[in-house]
């Protein structure tokens, strides 16, 4: 059954709660996926972690790339370290767009330790107050963090307050890093606030507009929407809140990874009747053909779709034939977070390549729609196949070199760049896809064949680096199992 989702509460109800989410699993990806069924996985950590993430950096990061926002980060100094970081990578975004770059509006409110004691609502009214002053927007978000949680800010009513005072919306999004361990709750919390207080009843309806949440990647869905007679409404990252407001009026809502996009589409369908696009994401050849046909059905396009996947099979075959024939053979290692490490998967598939195990950052065991058709590994395992080397690690690097070091593949391919360096160092071949976008679609998968093609032209200088590289790990470290300190036991 569907989970209903209560747009009053201000608070997003975590994913640890609402969908069962785990930081760890070793197995294959048939059992997960079964086990993910019955639901006798329970979340838990390692008893050791090397690094971590945090729900707040992600709820921030996809509002401040909002257009005509600013946003006040009601926390200590250190909350607002990652803001330059943010900065840069909207810029870029920006410009991949041929778009104008312009900075992110963002403010922290710089809670110390006297402020813990004696709160720091005070601290926040100055700080919107200043927003407001500085960037003039046309909303103002303000994201949460663990102090402020801990003491106990009223966070809610000091926004309702300034909200009627300035005349625009403030909104918050409650994110404290404490509540949840799966960071992506943060997505979450950033997309509740903005269909809680920005999206507006339709006016009307635009039948060939379709709402694409995205990680804020390349333009790839407007070339290829327009061969069908439909238009993209990317969201939320680099989108204005004339077109947030919009949203209900889409004829449909699909997206580049169910992690990011689902909860979203769940409110849409649920509040305004706009259909989610229940099938796999745009990912290899076979996903993108069932996705096309499923936004067909949904907006009365079905000949059209079906012309276009078969003039679209016919335009790569001579392409793609020539990618298999280079890349038969190559045993190829997958690491992302969830869902988008299965789209990785599905175009590594496609390419004739032997995916010879996968590491997800987490694994939501459902999602919000609870629709089997927007169940990413179970899609992976229908359409390509078991993987009998699956496992879900929270982005730990002493367990990701010691899972690399036993397999030892030909290729690894990568979403973040961080993890990308592991590969160089032990002299694999590795790709970082760094753009969501680029996999998109029949082009994608070229895309990709032709970045892991160059990627194994540079072998011998990677397994040179990796001679002259250097992990701080003891060679007791080497001599256990990758998932010594991983947690997650079943019935436990």
């Amino acid at each position: 059954m569907a989970i209903t989702i209560n747009l009053i509460n201000p608070e997003v109800e975590i994913r640890e709660n609402r969908l069962k989410s785990l930081l760890s699993y070793n197995g294959s990806a048939s059992d997960l996926n079964e086990k993910s069924n019955t639901g006798v996985l329970k979340c838990k950590e390692g008893s050791f972690n090397q690094c971590g993430d945090c729900s707040a950096q992600r709820a921030f990061n996809q509002v401040a790339q909002i257009k005509d926002v600013a946003v006040v980060s009601h926390g200590p100094i250190g909350c607002a370290g990652d803001f330059a970081n943010f900065n840069t990578e909207n810029r870029g975004r920006l410009e991949s767009r041929g778009l104008k770059a312009t900075n992110i509006q963002a403010l922290t409110t710089n809670l110390l330790e006297k402020d813990t004691v004696y709160g720091g609502i005070e601290k926040l009214k100055a700080t919107l107050d200043e927003a407001y002053r500085r960037f003039n927007p046309k909303v103002i978000f303000v994201t949460t963090s663990c102090a402020s949680g801990i003491i106990g800010d009223d966070v809610e009513s000091a926004l309702n307050d300034k909200e009627k005072e300035l005349g625009i919306p403030v909104i918050g999004v409650y994110c404290e890093g404490f509540k949840s361990k799966i960071w992506t709750t943060g997505f979450d919390a950033s997309f509740h606030s903005v269909l809680r207080k920005i999206v507006k009843p339709p006016k009307k309806k635009q039948d060939d507009l379709i709402n694409v949440f995205n990680f804020a990647g390349t333009d790839v869905f407007t070339s290829l929407f327009a061969k069908i007679g439909l238009r993209p409404n990317y969201v939320i990252q680099l989108s204005t809140v004339e077109q947030l407001e919009k949203l209900s009026e889409a004829v449909a809502s699909t997206h580049v990874c169910q992690t990011l996009g689902t909860y979203p589409g769940k409110i849409l369908e649920q509040e305004y009747g706009v259909p989610e696009v229940k099938a796999p994401t745009p990912f290899g050849i076979q996903w993108t053909d069932v996705w096309l046909r499923e936004i067909g059905r949904i907006t009365n396009r079905e000949e059209a779709v079906e012309e276009l996947i078969i003039t679209e099979r016919e335009r790569i075959k001579p392409q793609l034939e020539e990618l298999r024939k280079n890349l038969k053979g190559k045993k190829i290692y997958v690491l992302a977070g969830a869902s988008y490490v299965h789209n990785m998967i599905s175009i590594t598939n496609d390419l004739g390549l032997e995916v010879i195990g996968a590491t997800s950052f987490h694994h939501d065991q459902h999602f919000d729609n609870n629709d089997k058709r927007l169940n990413s590994l179970n899609n992976v395992i229908e359409t390509h196949g078991d993987i009998k080397h699956y496992n879900v690690c929270n982005k730990q690097p002493h367990q990701i070199i010691n899972i690399l070091r036993y397999l030892k593949p030909d290729l690894l391919i990568v979403r973040h760049g961080n993890i990308a360096g592991l590969g160089t160092k032990l002299g694999i071949p590795t790709v970082m896809t760094g753009d969501a976008n680029i996999g998109v679609g029949y082009d994608g998968v070229l895309e990709t064949g032709e970045r892991l093609l160059q990627a194994i032209q540079t072998k011998n200088l990677i397994r040179n680096i990796s001679k002259h590289a250097k992990f701080p790990y003891t060679k007791w470290w080497y001599e256990q199992s990758p998932f010594y300190f991983q947690g997650g036991i079943v019935n436990e």
